[in-house]
């Protein structure tokens, strides 16, 4: 049988960099993403390396929040193990190939990064199985946190009682490789937003509040070497890694402005950052 392309988990520096300019700036968290997934929040605590939560939880309709303790910025991504592997078996893997995860491991989502201080939530229906929690954001020294030791085993649990239904969204982005599409135009106010994946790859969202007059290529660029001056614009949330066919959820309170959607995967074959190859999207908030 041929077994799938391998899948890269290094992630761009610029995310860090990113991440770390928007200084101590906390990214709200809604009641409302719990609400509609008809439960309250998983919440894990990140820190410098490591997460903190429950060691099992529930199937079905799930929110994930991570809380920010650590001092750099820190994200949760979820993913599940094929049957009969284990956490062990993962970090394994990892030891031997640090720049693919295994085939058998599957990218399910889980909230985007945030700063110290700072909260975020996704949605994602979980089934059970087991899975591993990981912060795949880069040091400064451009070291992944999990190759820090920054994962977490976690074994989600068959359901006890009926599974929640899933968020109702009232704007979807698609991905694809490599864009992203809008469903409609995006209006000023607050959003459930669904992110489904249409490409062949893994791909996230990251949401980003642009300055006047700037547009994604222009936040992008602005990290790159021999670039001078801040970064013009804030990340303001979305939702990490998703395999071809998944979906989740987050919400966003947009306001009037000009905005950019970025996706910092990198192609396997290339090495080079998804936005790299045109996964940039840049519309207007009214």
């Amino acid at each position: 049988m041929k077994s799938r392309n391998p899948r890269t988990i290094k992630v761009s520096n610029i995310l860090l960099a990113a991440a770390l300019a928007v200084g101590t700036t906390v990214m709200p968290v809604h009641q409302a993403a719990a609400e509609q997934a008809g439960a309250g929040p998983v919440i894990f605590t990140a820190h410098d390396y490591g997460f903190k939560g429950p060691d099992r939880i529930p199937a079905g309709m799930t929110a994930v929040r991570v809380v920010n303790q650590g001092k750099g910025p820190h994200h949760v991504q979820l993913v599940r193990l094929a049957q009969g592997k284990t956490a062990a078996d993962f970090a394994a893997a990892m030891m031997e190939n640090p720049a693919h995860p295994p085939a058998w491991a599957t990218f399910v989502g889980g909230p985007n990064a945030v700063v110290p201080g700072g909260q975020a939530e996704a949605i994602m229906r979980l089934d059970a199985g087991e899975y591993v929690l990981l912060c795949l954001i880069p040091n400064g020294q451009g070291v992944p946190h999990l190759a820090l030791g920054m994962q977490k085993p976690v074994t989600v649990m068959p359901a006890k009682s009926a599974a929640f239904a899933e968020p109702k969204a009232d704007l979807t982005i698609t991905q694809s490789d490599f864009s992203f599409s809008l469903s409609q135009p995006v209006r000023a106010g607050h959003h459930m937003v669904q992110v489904t994946n249409k490409g062949a790859q893994p791909h996230e969202v990251v949401v980003v509040k642009l300055a006047p007059g700037a547009t994604a290529k222009d936040w992008a660029a602005s990290f790159e070497p021999g670039a001078s001056g801040p970064p013009p614009g804030l990340p303001v949330g979305g939702i990490v890694g998703i395999e071809k066919g998944g979906r989740g959820y987050f919400i966003e309170d947009f306001e009037a402005g000009r905005y950019g959607l970025l996706c910092f995967f990198e192609d396997p074959q290339t090495g080079a950052p998804h936005f790299t190859k045109g996964m940039m999207l840049d519309f207007s908030v009214e």
